[in-house]
């Protein structure tokens, strides 16, 4: 295991050496000035000698006295001495709980997750009142043995029914990066008893699980009840732009800008993603500009300004700006090389002038994405098909459709998504058979197998129906 993985071990041993400090006046005064020489002087077990020798003697009773100076040797990184000194609290009283967690903290910075999973549980077992080592176990184990790790919280829930389990889980699981438990716990606690950083954790964490409706929930709450709090406006405005209420994501936005607080990269780049859904491409364009400001080696908004470009029908730039992004990035996804082929698309269908020009580029980009991912070849040959369609050149979306075919059809280990792009071949070719060239009987054997694979496809039943028999009544007259 890595350091880092435990760093959040090393933010609850600050914050419980605090507290534990400011319980107990009677040690405070003396351990302070130990602990100070200790942080100066990391790793140096002789710092502050002749005042731990005398604290110690002092104190040499009281296993909170020797515990407190456990935790301060090992916030020195003084290993050895903070594990002398939580054996000398345990030899004072064997149940004393904080003594097992020192010693699992120990384990736990010096990347042992075993060892401090050990002294977590005898934390839990010899003191099953004191949170603490439940809260431990749980983050040591939230990786290596989730299961364990949940165990261990609902054995807290019954033995400390009092404590903010839900919150504290939540808490473990986002740090974990696991946001799916970190919501299913946040949704468990009583949002009206959440400090304001948890409420922005709960919001954060419905975001990363893709539920904005709620993420806006909370953000609001948080709105509401912390004010002068802008990380809660941050939030809403990621949700209220995703979701498409762009006015109230502005709104948001200009409570974040004309924040004191230091402005990111994010901030601006949302507010230029809420500019643009509003129609403001201009706007939306100077503030993806400002982002490469801030970030010359952030590519993100060349591809940002591309799509304002073309929602406000500048395919030109839309084109230019596509292209800069492409030729920045080297892990371009379909979707990026998608955008610049529906750029050239846009093209051909304003400028018939070069319109098969236009067209050849975006069929090219197509053929490339089918050969370099073979996995959706069906889907880019069908994208090709619609872009040319679009354009005017159902003749050429017509032989796109027919690749999908003739790549599919066949197949015989073709997995969900390949029969789906064959299903759509067979339903775009026969539409295109059927009412574009007013042909039906090329378009029947196209909705034959369609209906094969979805026997309900209205158009494929349609086209394929019988016509009504004539009334002999009408026939003799």
């Amino acid at each position: 295991m890595k350091a880092i993985k435990y760093l959040i071990v090393a933010t609850m041993l600050f914050a419980s050496a605090t507290v534990s400090l400011a319980q107990e006046p009677d040690y405070k005064a003396m351990l302070q000035p130990i602990a100070n020489a200790l942080k100066a002087s990391p790793g140096n077990a002789l710092a502050a000698k002749d005042e731990v020798k005398q604290y110690t003697k002092t104190f040499k009773k009281n296993p909170q006295a020797l515990e407190a100076l456990g935790e301060a040797f090992l916030m020195a990184k003084t290993y050895d001495k903070a594990n002398e000194y939580a054996d000398l609290a345990l030899a004072k009283n064997k149940n004393f709980g904080p003594a097992y967690v020192l010693k699992g903290d120990v384990a736990a910075m010096q990347d042992n997750g075993g060892d401090a999973s050990m002294w977590y549980q005898q934390a839990m077992d010899m003191d099953p009142k004191n949170p603490t080592g439940y809260m431990r176990y749980a983050n040591v184990n939230r990786k290596a043995d989730p299961e364990g790790s949940e165990k261990a919280l609902k054995t807290l829930k019954q033995n400390c029914p009092n404590f903010p389990i839900e919150a504290e889980a939540a808490h473990t699981f986002y740090t974990a990066g696991n946001y799916t438990k970190a919501l299913e716990y946040y949704n468990q606690a009583d949002i009206n008893n959440l400090e304001d950083w948890r409420i922005s954790e709960y919001a954060v964490t419905a975001y990363m699980n893709n539920q904005k409706d709620k993420a806006l929930e909370v953000a609001q709450y948080g709105i509401n009840k912390f004010p002068n709090d802008v990380t809660f406006e941050r939030i809403a405005l990621w949700s209220n732009t995703d979701l498409g209420k762009f006015q109230d994501a502005l709104n948001n936005a200009q409570k974040v800008l004309n924040d004191t607080c230091k402005k990111s990269a994010r901030d601006y780049t949302y507010y230029g993603l809420a500019l643009k859904g509003a129609g403001q491409y201009d706007n939306a364009i100077a503030q993806y500009n400002k982002v490469m400001e801030m970030d010359k080696e952030d590519y993100k908004p060349l591809q940002y300004i591309s799509e304002a470009y073309l929602a406000a029908g500048n395919e030109d730039k839309a084109v230019e700006y596509s292209q800069k992004y492409m030729d920045k990035n080297p892990n371009a996804t379909p979707s990026d090389y998608a955008k610049l082929a529906n750029a050239y698309v846009a093209k051909a269908k304003k400028d018939t002038a070069n319109k098969q020009d236009n067209i050849n580029k975006a069929l090219a980009i197509y053929d490339n994405m089918a050969t370099k991912y073979p996995s959706i070849a069906g889907w880019a040959y069908n994208q090709a098909g619609n872009g040319a369609s679009d354009a005017g050149l159902d003749d050429v979306g017509a032989k796109y459709y027919q690749k999908t075919i003739d790549l599919l059809e066949a197949k015989t280990n073709r997995d969900a998504d390949e029969t789906g792009y064959l299903k759509q071949a067979y339903q775009l070719i026969g539409y295109y058979y059927w009412a574009t060239k007013n042909d039906l009987e090329s378009a029947k054997p196209y909705y034959q197998k369609l209906l094969v694979l979805d026997p309900n496809d209205k158009n494929a039943n349609a086209a394929l129906a019988p016509a009504p028999a004539e009334d002999n009544t009408t026939k003799q007259q």
